[in-house]
């Protein structure tokens, strides 16, 4: 066996080596040796060969042997392999082995399949590595050898559009290419078009209903294609691109950011999820004025689908919201007294609700990216909109590992799923948007009188880590066991403001395992009144005490008629009311409805409650709630912040509903303004609300 020095020797200048030398190298050598050998294009294939067979070997004992260096190095087997898969002289079979363990990087999925010596899996795999969106180019295929004429007449066939765009743009036989320029696909079309072999068929597609391939087809075709090692530019362009899921080309990119009327359906999709938030706002003013025509659908549903990582961040996302909301200003007419974002969520879920270019077996995951349309107010809306797109997303939730967490608040309320089939939904939401601290529009509000009170329980602890549910909900919860009510009552004294879900749902979130691990302490469903109740109260506790059954609506009216306590906040305490009418029944709480009827034109606590508790009593239909504000702004000089949240929730609970209320009174206007506001103030994000 030769010394180590004379091997470091050696393997500095493998060119000058015999074959056989290297080969002996190869089998014998230490990883800087190995190293040397496969940096070398003079090395033949045996070497490179017994170099792949130790990498697959010998692989920890030669890293750890490189880590004992007192260097700083590169991990030594990944870089053996990506020096292999792209050696010149490397065997198919190394480098297909080394594929094999990278199938999902896409350096190694580039450099096997711009080989001089491609196989057949290395060109597949950079065939079908996929890319964002059909307007996006794939400039990776532009580098791959070219095909066999039986592949390529297999995958012109094949139901894969990837495959038949990867013919496309290297086919060279007419009759392929023009069956090819008839494709459905808009991205096969446009490969075509880019086919410097497709000139006599380009005339042809300078007409093609989708203005991207309009634009590929009048350009000027590249530059012929020429092999690239891993070190030239286009190679390293080419590895971004696979990274990023392709690139907009600046011909894809200018045809989509100018169409007006020539544009159709999908492309104007897929302009609103790809262009800069710059241009998509442009198409935004440019369909305001005609927002019901099938390019302005496009261009709402994928407003809707963009992604926060696709415009800069929930930072980005918000900016292009607001400025979204400013750019429809010119369709105020269509859509009467909604204002702001109101204005754009409406526009928004009718895109969702109407398109035909969405696939509705993918939304479901679409929604799940924290896209404006995976919104509650959003994408409630939308079913409102259109009632069949909740069972198409009931159905798409089936087979989804994650679910968005809006989806369960409409399932909760629609008749077409079962108990099952919500608490199943329950445990697969992904986690839920958070705008600002202790919101009511981060909370899923779900009814408890529409389901049981078991399932409720099922439902909310299921999902309460990745969701925030309204007080409603889940003091319903919390009142059914004991140890969660002397939680909530060790947490209460630090609770300030209005009652909240996130405050009910962190008490659930920090002690679930305590929870879990013991046995439930059921305690009795009637209420009482308890000690503690006996002294001064703020909102918040009065609230509490309500919902956990630890005071009686006698006791509390009482309070309330004799002056000893003044309620502000009536959304709290009817969301409280809400929760105990649920586990009690309706005559618990009846003199609260009693109280509220009475004192709702003098009292906007009394308003609030009289709004929200209408399942107690009778549906308010909107001139008797447009009278009742009025009768309010008639008694007081001020638009009271409790009855415009009051009537935000109703727009929560129904999309649309505020929109059929028309007051008289200026402050009667105003106040619904502001109910408006609140009810979508967090579509697409807040700026610094707490």
């Amino acid at each position: 066996m030769l010394d180590p020095e004379l091997f470091a020797q050696l393997a500095r200048h493998p060119e000058k080596n015999a074959p056989e030398v290297n080969l002996a190298l190869a089998e014998e050598g230490q990883g800087a040796v190995l190293l040397a050998l496969a940096r070398s294009p003079a090395v033949h294939a045996e070497a490179l060969r017994t170099i792949g067979e130790r990498v697959a070997r010998d692989g920890d004992a030669l890293e750890r042997e490189h880590e004992d260096d007192d260097e700083e190095h590169e991990p030594l087997v990944l870089e053996l392999e990506r020096l292999l898969i792209a050696h010149p002289n490397a065997p198919g079979d190394v480098r297909d082995a080394m594929l094999a363990r990278h199938e999902r990087d896409p350096f190694f999925v580039l450099a096997a399949a711009t080989h001089a010596h491609a196989t057949d899996r290395a060109i597949e795999l950079a065939a079908c590595w996929p890319c964002r969106y059909p307007v996006l180019d794939r400039p990776w295929i532009a580098l791959m050898p070219g095909l066999a004429p039986l592949v390529a007449e297999a995958w012109a066939q094949d139901e894969d559009v990837l495959l038949r765009e990867t013919v496309a743009l290297h086919a060279r036989a007419a009759d392929v290419l023009r069956a090819l320029a008839r494709d459905p696909s808009r991205q096969v079309r446009r490969a075509v078009a880019s086919n410097e072999h497709a000139a006599e068929l380009r005339g042809a597609l300078s007409e093609d209903r989708a203005v991207e391939v309009r634009a590929r087809a009048a350009a000027p075709l590249g530059a012929t294609r020429t092999r690239v090692t891993i070190d030239s530019p286009r190679f390293v362009a080419a590895h971004r691109a696979m990274q990023q899921g392709g690139v907009l080309s600046p011909d894809v990119a200018g045809a989509l950011a100018q169409a007006r009327a020539d544009i159709d359906e999908e492309g104007a999709m897929l302009a609103a999820r790809v262009l800069p938030p710059e241009r998509v706002l442009g198409l935004v003013r440019a369909f305001s004025e005609n927002s019901a025509c099938q390019a302005a659908v496009g261009l709402a549903a994928g407003l809707a689908l963009r992604r926060p990582d696709e415009t800069g961040g929930e930072e980005g996302l918000r900016e292009l919201v607001s400025e979204a909301a400013k750019a429809l200003t010119p369709a105020a007419a269509q859509y009467g007294n909604l204002t702001g974002k109101a204005r754009l969520a409406t526009w928004i879920a009718e895109g969702i609700a109407a398109s035909n270019a969405i696939d509705r077996k993918l939304l479901v995951s679409e929604l799940c990216t924290g896209a404006v349309g995976g919104e509650v107010q959003v994408l409630a809306r939308g079913t409102v909109c259109r009632p069949a797109m909740a069972d198409e997303l009931f159905r798409a939730a089936n087979g989804a590992e994650q679910v968005p967490a809006a989806l369960l608040d409409i399932a909760w309320r629609s008749s077409s799923l079962d108990d099952e089939g919500v608490s199943a939904m329950a445990r697969r939401i992904a986690r839920a948007k958070r705008r600002g601290q202790d919101l009511p529009d981060d909370e899923l509000d779900l009814d408890p009188r529409l389901r049981s009170l078991p399932v409720l329980e099922s439902v909310v602890l299921a999902a309460s880590r990745h969701a925030v549910f309204s007080p409603r909900a889940a003091l319903a919860v919390i009142a059914l066991d004991a140890r969660r009510v002397r939680y909530v009552l060790t947490a209460m004294p630090q609770w300030r403001g209005r009652l909240s879900g996130s405050m009910l749902g962190r008490v659930l979130r920090q002690h679930a395992g305590a929870i879990s691990a013991g046995r439930a302490e059921s305690r009795p469903r009637a209420s009482e009144v308890r000690e503690w109740t006996e002294r001064m109260m703020n909102d918040i506790e009065l609230s509490v005490a309500l919902g956990i059954g630890h005071i009686t609506a006698d006791v509390l009216i009482d309070r309330l008629r004799s002056g000893r306590h003044r309620l502000e906040d009536g959304v709290s305490l009817a969301l409280a009311a809400e929760a105990r009418g649920a586990i009690e029944g309706a005559d618990s709480i009846a003199p609260i409805v009693r109280w509220a009827i009475e004192r709702r034109a003098r009292d906007s606590g009394a308003l609030a409650v009289w709004l929200l508790l209408e399942s107690y009593d009778r549906e308010r239909p909107p001139p008797m709630i447009a009278s009742a504000v009025d009768s309010l702004a008639a008694h007081h000089a001020a638009v009271f912040a409790s009855v415009s949240e009051a009537l935000a929730q109703l727009e929560r609970r129904r999309p649309g509903r505020l929109e059929t209320i028309h007051a008289q009174t200026p402050r009667g206007k105003a106040t619904l303004a502001s109910a408006l506001a609140r009810a979508y103030r967090a579509v697409g994000g807040l700026r610094d609300e707490r």
